[in-house]
């Protein structure tokens, strides 16, 4: 009696790596290169990549526009920034005019500024460089207040408030957006890293944190 030629299955280049890599995962009696075990590997390839896969994108690409969406107010943490770093030029502004400016640390306001006006919009970049530049408008006003005339004390006191007031307004926003980059990474740990970077490449997102 003739046995039945069984049918071959051809998979060349990524798709043979990550399916060894998938297979590795599979119980023993599923690593058998029969046409049984081919189509279940399939189906782990299915599962994973196309539902998973598509959950994971959509989770990375929300979470990102978390920090750098505008609402329909028009506000973002990105024009929190922008209002924040307004009020520290000026204050350095008001602050620079007068005759006895405490030079050390108006320069270290001054070189602050200039370095997060150099900074690209990643989270961890900007964290740090919004941590100096608020340590250094904060020592800059503590070495003037109370040492100017009423009238430049109260334009110098309506700069400060204005920079901690936005400080206040990103560190809410950026908690918000911290809690979403959990819940991603929470997401991605459910999945072999390894195995979904040969199809997608799993994307690192970083916080508003120290780097």
């Amino acid at each position: 009696m003739q046995l039945e030629q069984q049918e071959t299955f051809t998979i060349h280049g990524p798709q043979l790596e990550v399916l060894g890599e998938v297979e590795s995962k599979l119980p023993a009696p599923a690593k058998k290169r029969s046409t049984a075990s081919v189509v279940l590997v399939a189906l782990v390839l299915v599962s994973v990549f196309g539902i998973g896969g598509a959950k994971l994108k959509g989770k990375y690409n929300d979470t990102a526009k978390l920090y750098t969406a505008i609402d329909k107010y028009n506000n973002s943490i990105q024009t929190d920034f922008g209002t924040q770093v307004d009020a520290a030029a000026n204050l350095i502004k008001q602050v620079g005019y007068l005759e006895n400016a405490p030079t050390e640390a108006l320069q270290d306001a001054r070189v602050a500024l200039e370095v997060w006006n150099n900074t690209a919009a990643d989270p961890a970049a900007q964290y740090n460089a919004n941590r100096d530049l608020y340590n250094a408008v904060d020592a800059l006003y503590a070495a003037v207040n109370n040492k100017v005339d009423a009238s430049t004390q109260q334009a110098i006191n309506n700069q400060y408030n204005a920079f901690v007031s936005a400080q206040a307004t990103i560190e809410r926003a950026a908690a918000a957006y911290n809690q979403s980059v959990e819940s991603y990474e929470t997401t991605t740990a459910q999945f072999p890293a390894n195995v979904i970077s040969g199809i997608w490449g799993v994307r690192e997102i970083s916080r508003f944190a120290p780097q």
